[in-house]
Order: C-alpha cells, then sequence, then structure tokens
C-alpha cells in the first residue's frame, strides 16, 4: 500500500476525467499484482518502497506510470469479462508469483485453467501456497473428511501458539488495553497482511477450567454468545466429527448488520482438544472453505481463526473459588477479501484501532456473565436456592425488590 500511494496520489489530483473515469477498478488491479508479483512492484515503485533518503533519487521512475496505467486498464477489463474473465486473472496472478520474467509450471495451469472447481475453492488453495496473498481460511474437499479438519486446526493450533506463548516473543506484541484486574488485549502485525493482525486477550477468569469451557461450549451459545456479542444472530451445527481423540464440529455463525454494512457468517470447525501434559486445555475455531457449504448472497463471508489456552491457578484468596487463566489468540477479516467475494467494505483500518476497546469489552463481558454461571452452580451445590427460584430473583437489585421474599 505504502508503494502505491504516490500514484495514487497522482491520479487522483489530476483532473483528467478519463483518469477519475477508471481509477478506482485500475487501482485495485494494480494493488493485486503488486501483491502478486513483489519483485516487478518493486521496480517500478522503487521512489517509495527504498529507504527515504535514496527516494529522491528516484522520481525519474515517475516515467513507469504510462506503463502502469495500461496495466489498470487490462486487469480492469479482465476483472469486467465475467467469471472466465475471473479465471483468467487467477490464472495471470498464479503464473506471476514470483516475479514478471517467471514461467508458469505445468501444475498451475493445470489447476488453474479448464477447471471445474469452484473460483472460491481455487483461489484459497492457492493462497495457502503463496505468502503474498491473503490467507483466509483452510481450504478442505467437498466431502469434508475428519482428518482434513484436524489437520487444519493443528496447523493454526502450532502457528499461534507458538506466537502467543513463546517468551521470546514477547517484546513483539503491542500492548493496547490494559484493566486494573490484569485483563490485556495485545496486537502483533501479521508477516503480510497488517490489516489482519493477530490479536491476543489474556484474563483471569472465575470459576474453574470445566466452567469456563462448558461456558464456551457450543452447546451454549445461544444462550451465553448473545451477552457477549451484541451482533450474534445464531449458530447451526452442519456436521460433527472425531478424529484421534479430537472432537470437532463443523458450523456456520451468522452476525446480524454491523450498523449499515451486511450480515456476516462464518463456516468453521470448532475444536475441543485434549490436554496438553502441562495440564493446559485447548480449544479453537478455524475457519474452512469448501464447495459443500459455498456463499451465500444475503450474507458476506467473513473470517476468524481463533485459539483459547486455558490454565488452571491458584484460588481466589478472597473468596476460595478456583480461577483459571484464558488466553485467546485470533485473526479476523469481517470482509470478504479473497477472489470471487463479495467484499463487505468495512474499514478494517478502523478495526484495527479499535481492536484494543472492543476487545476488553468483550473480555469483561465474559467474565460477568461467566461469574453469574458460577454463583448459580455454587448456589445450587450448596443447596442454598434452586434454579426456578434463581430465574423468578433475578440477578439485579430491581428485579429482586420487585419480587421481594425470603428467599430473594
Amino acid at each position: 500500500a505504502n508503494c502505491l500511494q504516490p500514484i495514487n496520489q497522482i491520479i487522483t489530483s489530476t483532473k483528467s476525467p478519463l483518469l477519475q473515469s477508471f481509477k478506482t477498478k485500475s487501482f485495485k488491479a494494480i494493488n493485486t499484482l503488486a501483491i502478486s508479483m513483489p519483485s516487478l512492484s518493486g521496480r517500478l515503485f522503487p521512489m517509495s518502497c527504498q529507504p527515504k533518503e535514496k527516494a529522491k533519487e528516484d522520481w525519474t521512475s515517475l516515467k513507469y506510470i504510462p506503463l502502469i496505467l495500461l496495466i489498470g486498464f487490462v486487469v480492469s477489463a479482465i476483472l469486467a469479462s465475467g467469471s472466465s474473465g475471473k479465471r483468467g486473472l487467477a490464472f495471470i496472478i498464479s503464473i506471476s508469483k514470483v516475479n514478471a520474467s517467471s514461467k508458469p509450471s505445468s501444475d498451475a495451469i493445470e489447476t488453474y485453467h479448464g477447471s471445474t472447481e469452484s473460483d472460491q475453492y481455487l483461489f484459497h488453495k492457492f493462497a495457502n501456497n503463496n505468502s503474498q496473498l491473503p490467507h483466509r481460511g483452510k481450504v478442505i474437499s467437498e466431502k469434508v473428511k475428519a482428518s482434513e479438519l484436524a489437520k487444519a486446526y493443528q496447523s493454526i493450533k502450532e502457528e499461534y501458539g507458538r506466537l502467543a506463548l513463546n517468551p521470546s516473543l514477547k517484546n513483539k506484541w503491542q500492548l493496547l488495553n490494559s484493566h486494573p484486574d490484569g485483563s490485556e488485549v495485545s496486537l502483533l502485525e501479521h508477516e503480510t497482511d497488517p490489516y489482519c493482525p493477530y490479536v491476543r486477550m489474556t484474563s483471569i477468569m472465575p470459576g474453574s477450567i470445566q466452567d469456563l469451557w462448558d461456558f464456551l461450549s457450543l452447546d451454549n451459545w445461544s444462550e451465553t454468545m448473545s451477552k457477549i456479542d451484541p451482533f450474534y444472530e445464531g449458530l447451526s451445527v452442519l456436521g460433527e466429527y472425531r478424529h484421534r481423540g479430537i472432537e470437532m464440529k463443523l458450523a456456520r455463525k451468522t452476525l446480524k448488520r454491523i450498523l449499515s454494512f451486511g450480515k456476516r457468517d462464518f463456516t468453521f470447525v470448532s475444536v475441543s482438544d485434549q490436554p496438553q501434559t502441562d495440564g493446559t486445555w485447548v480449544s479453537g475455531t478455524v475457519s474452512v472453505i469448501t464447495d459443500e457449504f459455498p456463499r451465500r448472497s444475503d450474507y458476506v463471508r467473513a473470517f476468524q481463526d481463533s485459539i483459547a489456552f486455558y490454565e488452571a491457578i491458584d484460588n481466589c484468596e478472597m473468596t476460595g473459588q478456583p480461577r483459571t487463566k484464558l488466553t485467546i489468540v485470533f485473526r479476523i477479516d469481517l470482509n470478504d477479501s479473497t477472489k470471487g467475494g463479495s467484499g463487505g467494505y468495512i474499514p478494517m483500518w478502523l478495526y484495527v484501532k479499535t481492536v484494543g476497546s472492543t476487545g476488553m469489552l468483550s473480555v469483561q463481558n465474559m467474565k460477568k456473565q461467566l461469574q453469574e454461571v458460577v454463583d448459580r452452580r455454587v448456589e445450587r451445590e450448596e443447596g442454598r436456592t434452586t434454579e426456578n427460584e434463581i430465574n423468578l430473583c433475578g440477578r439485579n437489585w430491581l428485579t429482586k425488590l420487585v419480587n421481594t421474599d425470603s428467599n430473594c
């Protein structure tokens, strides 16, 4: 994006109606090509890609602007030519992923030219093998296999666990927000995807590991998730799988409209893993791409991967109740940023700027709701009240006053 900024400024400042008419599409196309051909973009935009002290020497590179605009015209025409054009663009990107002079392999031609698989599936399959393109979910077969789901989860678990828990990476995490109770929200920039960073939330939660585990289970989302996420709409389980002791559920989550933006949906596998050797419990959600569950026209297909680590710590000194240290690491993209997607138009730079405050709000809501669940369980176990009496009395002071009796 930094390399393209001078070109965009020049196009914007130019009064020519012709340039203005194709600015948006051509600039988007140039950006796509620049991402897929880093060595070429480095030659075309040297004045902004090189160190500042060398930038002034390279303004002669503006002679490349006509070439860039021509590329924009060509790719814009491809983008506008329908599904065959889109397949052609995928093929162009696949043969140009190293530099402009690289030759297409027979595998690339076989995969992207004349394939019967969907554009969605093809792009994700290619992007997962190309670090210069945005990775959005793990590709699995149309006929979903438990082994594929487990493999997708394990790769995310290893990557996120290494980034979140490795002491040598501690200083690379940027603290965005902290709370007096010790909760923290931190950010780690992705190497090639700045608007889809890693976010880590840590907090000491009330209750045992089992309390927290059950609270976050998909089985309880209808009751818990709506209280944590104001945009949560619903959940449908598409299938249940098991592989080498790992329990998995393939699911689809939907979100309500976010302000004026359209509804979102996620297709993901939710995993309940076996405890680690140190006693830490692990669970996760991994976005998956499969033609068995294609995009829907009434929703924007969003993306989120997350891994959660549950660690038992000393009981609370004041109450004697058990406590659990929760660490969640995730990446999220609320737009459909990959090929064939419908966009979504939510400015992810704004998400990056506000994730510290919104993440902390989510953590505090979770603690509040979990504390109520734990209190309710303790009251039942001690025989002080029944579930019906708890529901009758309510949890806030006003409801207790209205329903006043000996129990309330």
